[in-house]
């Protein structure tokens, strides 16, 4: 009995702002032991100078109706176990679902969500708060970001207002909103821990991380739902979580809101992510001994490589400098120099602000794309409907990331067609297959319908992980 009333009391002090706290006294000596409850009153609890509880009110109330309940339905093909054992490819189709959260991004249907949500679907249902459900189309998506954007035939949707991300204070009021282990609708409150956040999460041929961090609760089912402000304005889109269990542990990661905003229109307009690139490599100095090296000269980040020919080599830095500022924010992390370059696109000038020998320097950098040039990358996109999917050729930054001379990238894969049916997922790069790598999509899409007997794909799916599919075409 004991134990129950002190759980009824710990329930009870952590959820009551009012009313009176209970204390057991538990009496002492030889005899059995005595409990007497002592009722206190207790004035409601605030933070002296902070947020109202009705700040609080009307922040979920604004934004809870732009949040939506997202399920992907999909199937992997994997061969059994027993089978493989022994060389032979006997496929079975395996089930796939996953749910998670989502962002009414515009009134005529747009739909903002984490990739991962999504990854392995052929069929996309989104319910809204007012109950209706609707299918949704996948239009596009970037698995180094981890942003998807998602359509539903509907109008009138309420869209969250956007703020500005980069004005985000470590310490500000958060509300995370989203659809925890199916609780649809939930609302947790917390502050901003940090900022420009890098977790390694990524794994792309061309990853980018700059998380806002966040101590409201976030679990699995929060994905791709909202970080708002207490105006009710989109922060972030809530996308993961540091834990040892699988559940909140008090550390929340959310995407800048101004990256979203940033990869959102560029799906819309070029249907890919135009990436800016300053063509320079630089590290953080880091916590360990820096040889007697003073504050000022540990600040920005060191440049360790410039390339030749490049953004940064024509703006006129050299091996050596310390990037102190990006368009006078200043940079101290990896994270932070990506979560800039990520606003922008290829031709974009920014200012540049670094040190060289003591003294301070500005300059002016174009940025250039994924092949180098400082112009929009025009990509050419092979839609093939005997594939079921759009063929991509990579890059050539993304080749030289892979370490490979080409491949073609796998995108909008569509449930039923081949490669899906072969289990392939979206964003999968193809390096090879029975180790030649044709020229052109046109010769790929030739290749993987006309041919006949044992056929092996090697490649890399999205989150950079080597993978191998063997068949056998009869």
């Amino acid at each position: 009995m004991r134990k129950v009333l002190w759980w009824v009391l710990l329930t009870f002090v952590a959820g009551g702002l009012g009313g009176a706290v209970g204390y057991w006294v538990m009496g002492r000596g030889g005899g059995s032991a005595s409990a007497q409850m002592v009722l206190v009153p207790m004035r409601g609890v605030g933070w002296p100078g902070g947020p109202a509880s009705s700040e609080f009110v009307e922040a979920a109330r604004k934004a809870t109706p732009s949040v939506v309940f997202i399920r992907a339905f999909g199937e992997r093909v994997a061969g059994d176990e027993f089978w493989s054992f022994w060389g032979l490819w006997m496929p079975r189709s395996q089930p796939v679902y996953s749910a998670g959260s989502g962002v009414v991004w515009s009134s005529d249907g747009y739909i903002v969500t984490n990739f991962h949500v999504v990854r392995d679907a052929n069929r996309i249902l989104v319910t809204f708060p007012d109950k209706r459900t609707l299918p949704a189309e996948l239009v596009g998506a970037d698995a180094g970001v981890d942003i998807a954007l998602l359509k539903v035939k509907a109008t009138g949707l309420p869209p969250l207002p956007l703020a500005n991300s980069d004005s985000v204070q470590i310490g500000e009021w958060v509300l995370a909103i989203g659809n925890p282990y199916n609780l649809t609708y939930t609302v947790t409150a917390g502050i901003i821990s940090a900022r420009g956040r890098n977790l390694n999460l990524m794994q792309g041929p061309l990853p980018l991380e700059s998380f806002l961090q966040t101590d409201a609760a976030i679990n699995p089912g929060n994905s791709g739902g909202a970080l708002v402000n207490l105006k009710g304005q989109l922060v972030g889109i809530n996308t993961a979580i540091a834990s040892r269990t699988g559940s909140y542990v008090g550390y929340g990661f959310a995407i800048p809101v101004n990256i979203v905003r940033k990869v959102v229109e560029d799906l819309r307009q070029y249907g890919m992510v135009q990436r800016a690139f300053l063509d320079v490599e630089v590290s953080d100095f880091t916590e360990e001994p820096n040889t007697g090296l003073s504050a000022e000269e540990l600040e920005g980040l060191y440049v360790g490589r410039v390339i030749p020919g490049g953004a940064a080599a024509k703006a006129g830095l050299k091996a050596g400098d310390h990037l102190l500022a990006i368009d006078g924010i200043p940079v101290q992390t990896q994270a932070e120099l990506f979560e800039r370059l990520a606003q922008h696109r290829p031709g974009d000038k920014v200012k540049i602000t670094y040190k060289r020998a003591g003294r301070i320097y500005e300059t002016t950098a174009t940025l250039t794309n994924e092949e180098g040039e400082p112009v929009l990358l025009r990509r050419t996109t092979y839609h093939s409907e005997k594939l079921g999917a759009d063929i991509v050729p990579l890059s050539a930054r993304e080749a030289q990331t892979l370490g490979v001379e080409r491949g073609f990238r796998v995108q909008n894969l569509r449930g039923g067609g081949l490669l899906s049916r072969l289990g392939l997922t979206e964003g999968f790069v193809i390096l090879s297959i029975n180790n030649y790598l044709p020229e052109t999509p046109q010769e790929l899409e030739e290749l993987l319908t006309r041919v006949r007997g044992r056929i092996v794909i090697q490649g890399v799916d999205a989150q950079g992980r080597q993978s191998y599919f063997s068949f056998d075409f009869r």
